[in-house]
């Protein structure tokens, strides 16, 4: 059987602490994470998802796209309750409240890459960069064949 991207009722069973889903009975109650909250989310991952890079199983490739859904679901509700007020703050090294400075070394993978930037802007997405980071370092194809005796 093909792996297949997970549906919504997939999506609750593995999320089960992380996210307050509308009860069965009030499934639309927006005072809660709904199935039409999640499906957005999973179009959303869709699109930035790469099968071909394997991840190991088909059940790296679901613990991969689980946290890509649940990113892109966190970054919508956040985004969606700022409204059209709502904007994307980047990685900032170094931030002063009045006579009290904290700075950190932001990795340049972060910096320099306006998605993974994206990625950083909560657990979720970081959890999948980080899933995904063995299988795009020094990615080897294997080739299936023989050799002549010699």
């Amino acid at each position: 059987m093909a792996w297949a991207f997970p549906t919504p009722a997939q999506f609750k069973a593995y999320f089960v602490r992380d996210f307050a889903y509308a009860p069965a009975s009030d499934s639309s109650n927006t005072d809660y994470i709904t199935d039409s909250d999640i499906a957005k989310a999973i179009n959303d991952a869709r699109i930035h998802f790469n099968e071909g890079l394997g991840f190991g199983s088909e059940d790296g490739m679901t613990a991969a796209a689980m946290n890509l859904i649940a990113f892109f679901l966190v970054w919508s509700l956040q985004t969606s309750a700022k409204g059209i007020g709502s904007q994307v703050n980047f990685p900032v090294s170094s931030k002063s409240v009045g006579g009290v400075s904290l700075s950190y070394q932001i990795p340049d993978r972060f910096t320099k890459n306006a998605f993974i930037s994206l990625l950083s802007q909560n657990g979720y997405g970081v959890k999948f960069f980080m899933l995904c980071a063995p299988y795009l370092i020094g990615r080897v194809q294997v080739a299936e064949g023989t050799t002549t005796p010699a």
